[in-house]
């Protein structure tokens, strides 16, 4: 339990995909728990059979923090492993009624204590511009946003992000 108010869970596919496709990524098609990315530009695709496989961590881990008055779940991250080494941290987001309270740091710091205990060697994301301060604040170096083409909707267009490379040593 964090608070009397908030307790950190670990949660199921199924309660991140409803947060993320209606709140983090509206109109993005085919969210899966895992991507193949293994850092901002480089991509490894037999993560979908590993993952497919349900090898490992290749198909994710995922936090959530709930709300205890109202029961509800108001904050979410995940991790999942690219390759022996390497975790990827994705997919943080928490309410905006639910921020500046530090619970995103919580989520955080509770996948980098997951890659911890599980002997990876760096774990790293690819935070919006807005939440890099909130990646600082639990030890992740940062590199500078950049503009790029994040997915296409179904209606095929494209939508452009500004993201920042970043990574933590474990």
């Amino acid at each position: 339990m964090i608070s009397n108010e908030y307790a950190l869970e670990q949660i199921d596919w199924t309660t991140i995909y409803r947060i993320w496709s209606e709140r983090l990524w509206p109109n993005r098609p085919n969210i899966k728990p895992y991507t193949p990315m293994i850092n901002a530009t480089e991509y490894d695709m037999n993560i979908h059979k590993r993952a497919k496989d349900n090898w490992m961590y290749h198909n994710g881990v995922f936090w959530g923090i709930r709300y205890l008055p109202q029961n509800k779940i108001i904050g979410v991250n995940s991790g999942h492993q690219c390759n022996n080494k390497l975790f990827r941290s994705r997919g943080l987001f928490v309410y905006k009624d639910h921020t500046r309270k530090g619970l995103a740091q919580i989520l955080l710091q509770a996948t980098i204590d997951f890659a911890r205990e599980k002997d990876f060697e760096k774990i790293w994301s690819y935070p919006r511009d807005k939440a890099i301060p909130t990646y600082k604040a639990v030890g992740y170096e940062v590199g500078k946003p950049h503009e790029h083409e994040a997915y296409k909707t179904a209606d095929g267009v494209w939508i452009s992000r500004w993201n920042a490379y970043a990574e933590l040593m474990l």
